[in-house]
């Protein structure tokens, strides 16, 4: 029914078992935040360095 989910769902687990064989309870949430934060900018492609700039130039420093 919903197979965006179950692949985003089996590519973490492939993630956990691949590149941290040992996954301990307390370094779970990291584990899975960065997951997430791959997995959310997969489509940027050539486009990432350009946001990066604009959030850089868009920083207001509160000295």
């Amino acid at each position: 029914m919903l197979p965006w989910v179950h692949l985003a769902i089996s590519n973490a687990k492939r993630l956990l078992l691949d590149i941290h064989h040992d996954v301990r309870p307390q370094y779970l949430q990291g584990y899975l935040n960065e997951f997430c934060y791959k997995y959310n900018r997969r489509s940027f492609g050539e486009k990432l360095f350009d946001r990066l700039l604009i959030a850089c130039v868009s920083y207001k420093n509160e000295f």
